[in-house]
């Protein structure tokens, strides 16, 4: 979970802007990190993009999405869909 944990952080940090120790597994992306439904909608991209594999494409489905709460609930959907560390 470490690493996935890091990997999420810093798409945050580099690509939206998020402030660093913010960032925290219970953080909830709309009240902790700040997040509008259009900086969710755009992350969500990047999280697909860069964890999926020419075998394996990752897509979060609305529904899914509107889950995910949490960068843990991220993590927890991460590794269920198979990404590992």
């Amino acid at each position: 979970m470490a690493e996935l944990f890091e990997k999420i952080r810093k798409i945050l940090t580099d690509e939206l802007g998020v402030e660093e120790p913010s960032i925290e597994p219970t953080a909830s992306f709309i009240d902790d990190l700040n997040m509008d439904p259009d900086d969710i909608a755009e992350f969500f991209t990047t999280i697909e993009d860069k964890f999926s594999k020419s075998d394996n494409k990752l897509e979060i489905s609305d529904d899914d999405a509107d889950k995910i709460i949490t960068v843990q609930d991220l993590i927890d959907y991460l590794q269920e869909a198979g990404i590992d560390d």
